[in-house]
């Protein structure tokens, strides 16, 4: 059997190819989901805060390498985005289809902002992402959500 972290290093990698192949090659009228902020909020709902925080820096700095814009801003989003929803299991049943959607969703918008508030103290101006994607992406966030539930249910966790 394949262990649980050869599972987790392959879900690091092969989301920084889909990342990149999505943002790059699979944007819908310049809009691209963040699959990235997604599985750290998926990581940080079934494996906890720390897990999601590691993985959500190094994918943050994938993404920083990837944007050279302001290096360190999504490291910095990602961890803060795994430390909110490992908090916030504690309250809130994460492991639920709806619950982690709509963490998502709120998250993509918090994502967003930060972002554009990092761009304003930093380069002194808003990153603004855009009317479209600003709109969209709590959306398409969403549903690639569910598609990462349905796959973490049947290739990390097979056996309940």
């Amino acid at each position: 059997a394949v262990s649980q972290y050869a599972r987790l290093l392959t879900v690091f990698l092969v989301a920084m190819v889909g990342q990149w192949w999505w943002s790059s090659h699979g944007a819908i009228y310049g809009v691209a989901p963040q699959l990235l902020l997604v599985l750290t909020i998926a990581v940080a709902a079934r494996q906890g805060p720390l897990c999601a925080m590691v993985m959500g820096f190094f994918w943050g700095l994938f993404l920083d390498v990837m944007a050279a814009r302001l290096v360190g801003a999504n490291a910095l989003a990602l961890t803060l985005a795994a430390y909110g929803t490992g908090s916030m299991r504690r309250q809130v049943d994460l492991l639920g289809l709806a619950p982690q959607c709509l963490m998502v969703a709120s998250l993509t918008l918090v994502y967003f902002m930060f972002m554009g508030l990092m761009g304003l103290v930093f380069l002194h101006s808003f990153m603004w992402v855009g009317w479209m994607s600003f709109l969209v992406d709590p959306f398409y966030n969403s549903f690639v959500a569910l598609l990462v539930y349905v796959l973490w249910e049947s290739w990390m966790e097979p056996a309940r």
